[in-house]
């Protein structure tokens, strides 16, 4: 083994000498590379600063040659120029002197030429004007015929007018008054028509409205029975609660029934129709605006006069009696019809029925007003309900009613 062993560290050893052998011959080798290259980088250069200062040296010399030369052909070349400029000059002046030449030549050719055309010219222009100046003649003379044949006409016609005129005027003139008398019998018929009408509506309203007195006077009357029982239910239960020494004060002040009012309602279809002066002087005293005043205060007075003790038995019941006689007192108070309409309305109304529809400007034609009076009547029949508006045409509606 230790033979063995021995052996094995030679060979090591020899194998590490012959490594740094060659390690010590690579890095020879190396520096000796890096030297050639140094030198050979050293010569390059060297070179191309030779090759550069060459060629600048040829470069110079070049540009030298060419300026020398360029400089020995500019006078030649001057002298070229100048002599062809001189031969070209000549050339035109040749050239413009015949131009000219064939120019005058030909000017007086066509000066020639146009004396002969307007020669022509002038004398078919004379015989042209002769010929339109005998036309001329002619035409006057045929305008001269027709307007003396016109004339004849025209007094023949006049005449003809004249007594056409004469033999229809009393005929027409006849026409207008019997459609005048036609149309003033037609409208007083339509007034009475209009007046029955105005009675019948005026005696429903008057029955509608003894109808509504007569529910109004029930809805009362079963307010009253109302109240009542909620006076003797408060009775009783103030005796079951307080005594009958505290009961008795509730009793003792009944709430006031509104029947200053209905006599207020009654009053008014008393009123006659048929005059719009005496309606107003018929209900005096019972004007629309003061029903509802005594009306309303009667449920606060009873609010106020309940005793504080019973406060919230007593505010249940004031609110439905008050409520309950608002509606009435609405329909009471309703205002009175609209008076009659003045004459222009009328006129206005009665023209749009006869001619069954109408514009603004036909209205104002045919009744000789202006137009502010006849808008006025419009709008205030449009307001009554009595004449619409459809495509600038003021219709009647046949079931209104004046």
């Amino acid at each position: 083994m230790t033979a063995l062993y021995d052996q094995w560290q030679a060979a090591r050893q020899l194998r590490q000498n012959e490594v740094v052998n060659r390690r010590d011959q690579v890095s020879a080798d190396l520096e000796r590379w890096q030297a050639d290259r140094l030198a050979y980088a050293v010569q390059l250069r060297q070179d191309l600063d030779q090759l550069m200062a060459d060629l600048r040296a040829n470069t110079t010399l070049w540009l030298a040659q060419t300026t020398a030369d360029r400089t020995a052909q500019i006078l030649p070349r001057h002298q070229a120029r100048q002599d062809y400029v001189q031969q070209l000059q000549a050339e035109t002046e040749v050239l413009l002197a015949n131009y000219q030449a064939d120019r005058e030549i030909s000017a007086a050719e066509v000066r020639q030429q146009l004396e002969y055309d307007c020669q022509i010219l002038q004398a078919t222009v004379s015989e042209l004007r002769l010929e339109i100046a005998q036309e001329l003649r002619q035409v006057q003379q045929q305008v001269a015929s027709i307007q003396a044949q016109t004339a004849v006409d025209l007094a023949g016609y006049r005449q003809e007018q004249a007594m056409v005129r004469a033999e229809l005027l009393p005929q027409l003139t006849a026409y207008v008054e019997d459609l005048q008398v036609q149309v003033q019998a037609t409208l007083k018929d339509l007034t009475a028509v209009r007046q029955q009408a105005a009675v019948v509506n005026q005696e429903q309203r008057q029955s509608d409205r003894a109808a509504l007195t007569d529910s109004v006077d029930a809805m009362f009357a079963e307010l009253a029975d109302f109240r009542h029982q909620l006076q003797a239910q408060r009775a009783q239960i103030s005796h079951a609660v307080w005594g009958a020494a505290v009961a008795a004060q509730p009793v003792s002040a009944p709430a006031p029934r509104p029947v200053a009012t209905r006599p207020a309602v009654t009053s008014v279809p008393a009123r006659t129709p048929a005059s719009a002066k005496v309606a107003p002087k018929a209900a005096p005293k019972a004007a629309p605006k003061v029903a509802p005043a005594k009306v309303a205060p009667a449920p606060s007075a009873v609010a106020k006069a309940a005793p504080p003790r019973a406060v919230a038995a007593t505010r249940s019941a004031p609110v439905a009696t008050a409520m309950a006689p608002a509606a009435p007192a609405a329909v009471a108070v309703e205002p009175p019809p609209a008076p009659a309409a003045p004459p222009l309305e009328e006129v206005v109304y009665n023209y749009l029925h006869l001619a069954q529809g109408a514009r603004l400007s036909e209205i104002e034609t045919e009744l000789g007003i202006n137009r502010f009076q006849a808008v006025d009547a419009l709008r205030s029949l449009i307001q009554k309900d009595l004449v619409v508006k459809q495509d600038r045409t003021y219709l009647v509606q046949e079931e209104a009613v004046l």
